[in-house]
């Protein structure tokens, strides 16, 4: 099989965070705010509370091989496969499903920026940002060679954000989590030079900017907008009443539109804001937003850009697509058909993720449609050229991580 032949190396997981993780690693004077899983009467089951606010189901995130169909998962730890939260067995695991090494994303530090950052203590939030940074390297130091921890930033205080960048490429981080929109949580744009020290500490130890759909999307608990939890609660009502097919289009839709192509954007403001001119050095990932759209993204791109006189007007830029093809990358993994022409399109751009162990990834289960990476990667990509195959599967992703898969 393919996997016995490339070590395969899977760009976008998770780990869903012990219970433990903070009420471990922060001082005691903070405990009665760390996060902490506390168990709950609701059909979710035990919640994740910072400061007393709820953020999300402990587990609704780690349903891989779970019995039952979304909207239900794992309530309680004992229900969950513990390659979600253990190093050892999740190890174990990439060998049942084909995969040499993995990179390691956030949950709650991701889509629940806004959460923390309503926790009026900077020294406390900032104090939670390396302790997850922590844990994440114990975490791929128990399986030496196994995984790829990718720092989650302090954004709030760019400051202590650059002096992170520097101590996690210290302890073995190989890239920094990034707003794709950073604007939602109520800091400046991308283009702005507010984020110019970070893009250079990143490029000075040589750190990718990684831009993982999803994040700070959950609101904060008194937002307006309505909670994380509170659509939890929605859906299992209607789940309750058997109406939950009535909610499906909705999810299906944001999870599409509002999630996935919200890279499309970041992509967009990296290439047409000039950032890739200032730090053409600089490796910038879309992760777990697909890659079919981007080629039609780039030759919209290129049309808009030559038709407003990008040419004539700035005569020092190059194409978008140009841009792209030299600093840019994203993800795929749940393709098929499109593959032979994306990778005809832009082969040296392409990376494979599983987004294990997230509802809609690579793991198989009683109540999934998927199966393991080794089978899907057979069927997707068996017709590519071993070349082909050997680049999106493996290689540019040991060249822009730093592996050696050796």
């Amino acid at each position: 099989m393919i996997v016995d032949d490339i070590p395969v190396v899977d760009v976008d997981s998770h780990v869903s965070e012990p219970p433990g993780l903070w009420l471990d690693r922060l001082p005691r004077h903070w405990h009665d705010l760390a996060p902490r899983i506390e168990s709950t009467d609701t059909p979710a089951g035990d919640m994740w509370f910072v400061d007393g606010r709820k953020m999300s189901p402990a587990w609704g995130l780690a349903p891989a091989g779970w019995r039952e169909g979304f909207p239900s998962h794992p309530r309680v730890i004992g229900e969950v496969d513990p390659a979600a939260y253990d190093p050892v067995v999740r190890a174990q695991r990439l060998d049942e499903f084909g995969i040499r090494a993995q990179l390691l994303y956030p949950n709650l530090l991701g889509a629940h920026l806004r959460t923390f950052m309503a926790v009026g203590d900077s020294d406390f939030r900032l104090a939670c940002f390396r302790a997850y940074n922590d844990f994440l390297a114990d975490f791929a130091a128990a399986a030496p060679g196994r995984f790829v921890p990718i720092a989650a930033l302090p954004f709030f205080d760019l400051d202590a954000s650059v002096a992170e960048i520097e101590r996690c490429a210290a302890l073995g981080h190989k890239g920094i989590l990034l707003a794709n929109q950073p604007e939602l949580a109520g800091l400046p744009r991308l283009r702005d030079p507010h984020w110019h020290p970070l893009f250079r500490a990143a490029e000075d130890a040589g750190l990718s900017v990684n831009f993982h759909v999803g994040f700070a999307m959950a609101a904060a608990a008194g937002d307006e907008a309505v909670t994380m939890s509170e659509e939890e609660r929605k859906l299992w009502q209607a789940f309750a009443d058997g109406k939950a097919g009535e909610m499906l289009p909705d999810i299906i839709k944001n999870t599409v539109v509002a999630i996935f192509m919200s890279n499309a954007a970041a992509i967009t403001e990296l290439i047409v804001s000039g950032l890739c001119d200032r730090y053409p050095d600089l490796p910038f990932v879309s992760v777990e937003s697909g890659f079919g759209y981007v080629p039609w993204l780039l030759e919209a791109l290129d049309w808009q850009w030559l038709n407003y006189s990008g040419r004539q007007l700035m005569p020092g830029r190059l194409l978008p697509s140009e841009y792209f093809r030299r600093q840019i990358y994203a993800t795929f993994w749940f393709e098929g058909p499109t593959m032979q022409r994306l990778v005809d399109l832009y082969p040296d751009n392409l990376m494979f993720e599983t987004d294990f162990p997230h509802p809609t990834c690579i793991a198989p289960g009683p109540a999934s449609t998927s199966p393991t990476a080794r089978d899907l990667i057979e069927q997707n990509l068996g017709s590519l050229p071993d070349g082909i195959r050997r680049k999106v599967l493996s290689e540019t992703a040991s060249r822009l991580y730093h592996l050696d898969l050796h």
